[in-house]
């Protein structure tokens, strides 16, 4: 069988096809269950797993989301993607057009949540609710058993998201926000 196996792919295919299976990078080494996504009103998305080339996207959208200011700088977003071989980005693009990502770090059988922003034409219309049961799936595939995050006290809107995707309110952390020192309430879920 492994004869037949290898007459199917180049040594070049193979030697790349085992680089990913062993990659310690979990971006390289990840899949997405689905390729795009339903929105609400029945248009499709296109879904993939985040690159340095998404960081001008990525830099665009929290903008638009917090208030024209990106919580995650240009050299903060390229240290994670090129270096932090436990993060994952997922971004959802209507044709070119970045609308929405989640960004994780998968430690220790925990996945964080980071990032989770959709820019607010696109909100309300199931984005959000894809990409965090996007990288469910993926944290489990990795093993993972636990999904947490922290979240505005004010933002009430995230946290009814979290709470319909089962996610349970924790502790609060207490000037958590860097700036205006908001409160933060910790929120998980077991997979």
């Amino acid at each position: 069988m492994l004869k037949k196996f290898k007459q199917w792919f180049s040594n070049e295919e193979i030697d790349e096809f085992s680089q990913i299976i062993h990659s310690k990078n979990l971006a390289k080494r990840s899949r997405l269950a689905k390729e795009t996504v339903q929105l609400s009103d029945g248009s499709f998305l296109k879904v993939s797993i985040g690159s340095v080339l998404d960081i001008p996207d990525i830099l665009e959208i929290e903008t638009l989301c917090y208030n024209g200011k990106a919580p995650w700088n240009k050299k903060a977003l390229e240290q994670e993607i090129k270096h932090n071989t436990n993060a994952i980005y997922l971004i959802v693009r209507e044709s070119n057009k970045a609308v929405g990502f989640v960004s994780a770090w998968l430690v220790e059988e925990e996945t964080h949540i980071t990032n989770v922003a959709v820019i607010p034409n696109y909100q309300k219309r199931g984005i959000a609710t894809f990409l965090i049961t996007e990288l469910q799936k993926i944290s489990q595939y990795e093993g993972m058993n636990k999904i947490s995050l922290e979240v505005r006290v004010s933002n009430g809107k995230a946290q009814r998201l979290y709470n319909r995707l089962g996610f349970q309110n924790g502790k609060i952390k207490k000037d958590y926000y860097t700036g205006d020192r908001e409160d933060a309430l910790e929120m998980s879920k077991f997979l």
